[in-house]
């Protein structure tokens, strides 16, 4: 006798959907076994539910075809459909990088979804998350993201993977000269921009609001945010967006033109100094790409991690199309942690089993700020104020923003506020929680010098460890605000502090601290910016510093 098993009926009545317009697609569909099945525009995926049976996740679903080949180099192009069901549910491989994550593997343009499986019948707001990393490192299945789509508002949370290092940022006349609208140089942003469009053309059938995206980032995902909101390609994808830990003012992202020389520098390194290297370079293993940017430069502040202004994907220098309007006008957040510079600084010193002396102070001083600041720098960050030179260090350093090159800082988020305040409705945040745990394995520093360092923000929206009773207050006011701001682009809500909105007049600042959540417009005066702003740091007119290829030069 023939009989019609649950499976094939399932796949039937998912088939018999997808022949209706996407908007019209249902929700994903559970089995019995724990799985869920969702249709996207390439195929069926099958997911799976959380132990709890709260969260719906999805992993390693493609977005764009493999970046290899002649694709290398290229904007995006959509992957290639697949019969059947495809298994979503082991992460698949980072893009290439070394380090803990270490990979050559370029088949790397996937994303993640987490969905409350329990949500309203109405489609539910989406938050697209770029991982932190310099865009050098990481990749965004490490990021656990059940507290944030089931603590708050419902939304869907999307992690993406985009390419990094040379292969996100290498620009050359050839490649300029292949898509002369988009140039080159910024294929991390094409890439993000390619998984935008993928969330406006699938996020439905998982319960998404395609009309009602926010984009938010963190330390490099953040710089990569206010790439997006100055670029045209990206415009109308999303509707709001959040910068955590990377104002929008870095005023040091080279050209297009100083990418393509340095992009041909690298070519002839690699032996492909022909008049058309692409296909030299595109037959080259990703193992030896990665080999040659290494070999020329090891931080994350250098040419190979740089986006390129001046092309069609980002037009104008940031701090010049953040200050002119020439940016997408959604509802803005963006913050710092009070303490960034411990990140960069306790794998130097303390965490290394090397405590920063007194004697020291001024001696590093004068290496990240000059030696004709130190005298003035140590007036305003007195040691006795401190339990140990590093905190004073530390704060001078986050202050400045010159902890990570004038990339993030306390000023700088002040200056970014400055510039973008006139143009968009914008809520400014600090996070100042000093007993913040790092969000391991992801981001974590050695020792256990407390303070709201660089990341540790991370720890409060993602689930990567368990919080105390005082922490976990604190973790459920940031998610209420995070997925408000998502749904209707204002954080406030019921049984919250209020949040003023940032404005040119008043510099309201919303502070998430150990015991409360508050707001004040007192931030300038606390990191003391009008003195920073002399010695010609977080100030929008001059004396600018030298630029260079590792970033600002300070004499």
């Amino acid at each position: 006798m023939f009989r019609i098993s649950y499976a094939w009926l399932l796949n039937l009545t998912l088939w018999l959907t997808g022949c209706m317009s996407i908007g019209n697609t249902p929700p994903s569909t559970a089995s019995n076994s724990g799985t869920i099945t969702a249709r996207t525009t390439l195929g069926l995926v099958r997911g799976q539910l959380s132990n709890d049976g709260a969260v719906e996740i999805f992993k390693g679903v493609p977005y764009a075809a493999a970046p290899v080949g002649d694709l290398r180099w290229k904007a995006p192009r959509p992957p290639v459909p697949w019969p059947g069901v495809r298994d979503a549910v082991e992460a698949t491989s980072p893009c290439p990088q070394s380090g803990r994550l270490a990979s050559s593997n370029e088949d790397c343009l996937h994303l993640n979804i987490w969905a409350p499986h329990s949500r309203p019948a109405q489609k539910i707001p989406v938050m697209v998350f770029i991982h932190g990393g310099g865009q050098r490192l990481s990749a965004s299945h490490e990021y656990n993201a059940d507290w944030l789509v089931s603590r708050g508002k419902p939304v869907i949370y999307v992690g993406i993977n985009h390419r990094l290092n040379v292969f996100a940022f290498f620009a050359h006349q050839a490649l300029s000269a292949e898509d002369p609208q988009l140039g080159s140089g910024n294929y991390a942003a094409l890439d993000q921009i390619q998984a935008l469009r993928w969330v406006r053309d699938n996020i439905a059938s998982f319960g998404g609001d395609p009309g009602n995206v926010t984009v938010f980032g963190e330390s490099g995902g953040a710089q990569a945010v206010c790439i997006l909101l100055a670029s045209p390609p990206a415009n109308g994808l999303f509707h709001r967006a959040i910068s955590e830990s990377g104002p929008c003012q870095w005023q040091h992202f080279p050209s297009l033109t100083a990418s393509e020389t340095r992009g041909a520098e690298m070519a002839a390194r690699l032996g492909c100094a022909e008049a058309n290297p692409l296909p030299c370079l595109r037959a080259l293993p990703a193992s030896a790409v990665m080999t040659a940017e290494l070999g020329a430069a090891s931080t994350i502040d250098t040419a190979g991690a740089q986006p390129a202004w001046g092309s069609g994907v980002f037009p104008l220098p940031m701090r010049e199309g953040i200050a002119f309007g020439r940016f997408a006008r959604v509802p803005f957040m963006q913050g710092s942690n009070r303490d960034e510079g411990m990140f960069h600084l306790t794998a130097q010193f303390d965490g290394g089993g090397k405590p920063l002396t007194a004697a020291q102070y001024p001696t590093v001083l004068a290496r990240f700020l000059g030696p004709s600041r130190v005298a003035a720098v140590q007036q305003h960050y007195p040691l006795e104020n401190y339990p140990a030179p590093i905190y004073a260090l530390a704060a001078a350093l986050t202050d400045s923003g010159m902890a990570s090159n004038n990339r993030v800082g306390l000023c700088n988020l002040e200056l970014a506020n400055q510039l973008a305040a006139p143009h968009t409705r914008l809520y400014a945040y600090e996070f100042a929680d000093p007993t913040a745990p790092y969000p391991a394995p992801i981001w974590d520093a050695p020792g256990n010098l407390s303070g709201a360092a660089h990341t540790k923000e991370l720890s409060y929206l993602f689930h990567q460890s368990e919080l105390t009773p005082a922490q976990r207050k604190i973790s459920d006011a940031m998610i209420g605000y995070w997925t408000n701001f998502a749904t209707s682009g204002d954080p406030n809500g019921a049984g919250l502090p209020h949040w003023p909105a940032y404005q040119p007049e008043q510099h309201w600042v919303m502070k998430f601290e150990s015991n409360a959540v508050s707001a004040d417009t007192e931030l300038s005066t606390r990191a003391q910016c009008k003195f920073w702003a002399e010695q010609g740091f977080g100030a929008l007119h001059g004396p600018y510093p030298t630029p260079a290829a590792t970033g600002p030069v300070y004499q």
